[in-house]
């Protein structure tokens, strides 16, 4: 007997819920008080300036959900698109939280598989929590091809040379101080194998990143530009560990 398909989508959540909860509170707050001071007081140009505040505040907080539902996901897309997956490899997400990422790459694995790993913050996220992520990856019928692992990116509980890809989308960032996020990606680099690929979408640090990869001997790919697509920007980078050593020429970055 054929199992029917489920009708319900993946649900994602939301990114930064207490940052977008905060500018659409400053938005209700401003406005009123900006009508009372042009209406009582006639303070003209205070109250345009509130109104113009309380404005951005607002077409922030609608571009941040945007971009959590929809831009986020073609940001993604567009990562997996550069790194052409053969279907055959071992993948992991750093921070992977509801599975965005770790979703849209199992959708292109045949004998593959992806681990996603996170700590879980709903501050991050809303929402988060490995059984929101595996329910998603059930969902959008991967859940065969999906594991996920509780663990800090700091230290990854895996052994050396274990994937061929490690992806991260707006995760790295999250983490407290440059030397974490330097130790977060000495691990990433630790874990992949010599010829993977390192893959990640930020809005900050990345240029930091770069540095910080090619110090550890990965050869640098692809440093793009920010990506106004969505709010707040983000830019990519693609980077790969050498087959047998360092001292290989790293070949000319391209932008993205």
């Amino acid at each position: 007997m054929r199992t029917q398909p489920s009708h319900s989508q993946p649900d994602y959540g939301v990114d930064a819920p207490g940052m977008i909860r905060f500018l659409v509170l400053a938005a209700l707050l401003l406005s009123p008080v900006a009508l009372w001071l042009l209406v009582s007081l006639h303070l003209t140009g205070i109250a345009i300036w509130l109104l113009a505040n309380a404005c951005i505040c607002l077409g922030e907080a609608l571009a941040m959900l945007w971009t959590s539902r929809v831009g986020k996901l073609r940001e993604i897309r567009r990562l997996l698109d550069r790194l052409v997956l053969c279907g055959d490899e071992s993948v992991l997400d750093v921070g992977c939280g509801r599975g965005m990422l770790l979703v849209e790459a199992a959708r292109r694995l045949r004998s593959g598989h992806a681990t996603g790993i996170d700590i879980w913050s709903t501050r991050d996220q809303s929402g988060n929590n490995p059984l929101a992520t595996q329910e998603n990856a059930r969902l959008a019928g991967v859940a065969e091809r999906v594991s996920i692992v509780t663990a800090d990116a700091r230290q990854l509980p895996f052994p050396e040379a274990s994937f061929d890809v490690i992806v991260s989308c707006l995760a790295l960032h999250n983490i407290s101080g440059e030397q974490g996020r330097r130790q977060a990606l000495r691990e990433m680099v630790r874990v992949l194998k010599p010829g993977g690929r390192i893959a990640i979408l930020d809005l900050a640090h990345v240029k930091q990143y770069a540095r910080d990869l090619r110090e550890l001997g990965m050869d640098l790919l692809v440093l793009g530009r920010p990506s106004w697509r969505v709010f707040p920007p983000v830019r990519m980078l693609l980077a790969r560990k050498p087959l047998i050593s360092q001292e290989d020429s790293a070949p000319t970055p391209t932008t993205a």
